[in-house]
């Protein structure tokens, strides 16, 4: 039995449907991340699980338990807000015993609990400053005490990151992370970030427009979509409304569109793949520019343009220069749900030689 389920989920705000019909479950200790664009319902679906809104249809059920009547403090979740919502008048000390007080907690308690929670997110010697006497980083540790302080079975974070800069944001991930790892807390976080919920989550859960598109590991979402707009969305995509005219892909003609990511494209100079003459398509480079750990490429084939990504170990290749386009893959569009094809002339193994 899954520890969080949803039973067909349904909420609109007039016109706007914000879940539509959405189920879902999450196994108890897992770490998850609601992924998804702007508008897309996946803070109203946390918000709906916390009790701050409620389901025009469907249950909710967590740890075996249909919670749609119970009141948002009694579910027993913790919530971090965006914009952290820490009383401004209180210190580091009184915001994260909030929740505590209102349980009518002993002092005692409250001091041991305070105190173990200020050593578990590294603010220590902070517990007498006020929030405008912090920074982004050191506010939003704080929204994550406050959260835990009351042992919750479960922990909501509403885009914990979007108000702190990239840096810190970086480093907070990480933290996120091996915090609640040995906490083995039940964890739903929404994020608007590919990276964030790679990096962070066990498992992603794509929404849009109040749908649930598809759920699974951070790797089986990326390499195998189970719908045209997961294949859009997640990585960077060229879309192409007819790709049965590339080399390998004679498959691919009768669907409505193709997708492919510039890890699916080898890129040479003239000439140097004449191993593959079955398979390359000339281009010209548009565009070259500097991403870190490789070039970025933009490609004309034909009527289309590519991206793909040049090693920094490779012979450079400049923007005008004609090219070599090897294509290893695309993913095709039928109807709501989205097929690879690999290139029908090329063997698996060659690509990499």
């Amino acid at each position: 039995m899954k520890y969080l389920e949803l039973r067909n989920i349904s909420k609109s705000f007039g016109d706007y449907m914000a879940s539509d019909n959405a189920s879902l479950g999450i196994d108890k200790g897992r770490l998850i991340g609601l992924l998804g664009p702007s508008g897309s319902g996946k803070t109203t679906i946390l918000r709906m699980i916390a009790g701050l809104e409620t389901p025009d249809s469907g249950d909710i059920i967590i740890d075996g338990r249909r919670v749609n009547d119970v009141d948002a403090g009694r579910r027993g979740i913790g919530f971090v807000f965006q914009n952290y919502a820490l009383f401004r008048y209180m210190t580091v000390f009184d915001n994260i015993a909030f929740g505590l007080r209102v349980k009518r907690e002993s002092r005692d308690a409250i001091k041991k609990r305070v105190g173990e929670l200020i050593g578990l997110v590294g603010l220590d010697g902070l517990d007498r400053r006020y929030p405008h006497q912090l920074s982004g980083g050191q506010k939003q540790r704080v929204a994550f005490a406050r959260a835990l302080a009351p042992n919750p079975h479960l922990l909501l974070l509403d885009e914990p990151f979007a108000a702190i800069d990239a840096k810190v944001r970086q480093e907070l991930r990480r933290w996120l992370r091996r915090v609640i790892e040995s906490l083995r807390i039940t964890s739903i976080f929404v994020t608007h970030d590919q990276d964030e919920a790679v990096e962070v989550a066990d498992e992603i859960v794509v929404i849009n427009a109040g749908r649930i598109e598809q759920a699974g590991s951070p790797v089986e979402i990326y390499k195998q979509p189970a719908t045209p707009f997961v294949a859009r969305f997640i990585g960077r995509s060229d879309v192409l409304d007819d790709a049965g005219w590339l080399k390998g892909f004679g498959a691919a003609e009768g669907f409505s569109q193709a997708v492919i990511r510039p890890e699916f494209i080898r890129v040479e100079k003239s000439g140097r793949l004449e191993r593959y003459v079955r398979s390359i398509e000339d281009g010209v480079v548009e565009e070259s520019a500097f991403r870190g750990n490789c070039m970025e490429l933009k490609i004309r084939v034909g009527s289309i343009l590519l991206t793909a990504n040049h090693p920094l170990d490779k012979e450079e290749i400049r923007a005008g220069e004609t090219v070599s386009v090897l294509i290893r893959r695309i993913y095709v569009f039928d109807g709501n749900e989205a097929r690879i094809l690999d290139n029908a002339n090329l063997k698996e193994n060659d690509i990499y030689i």
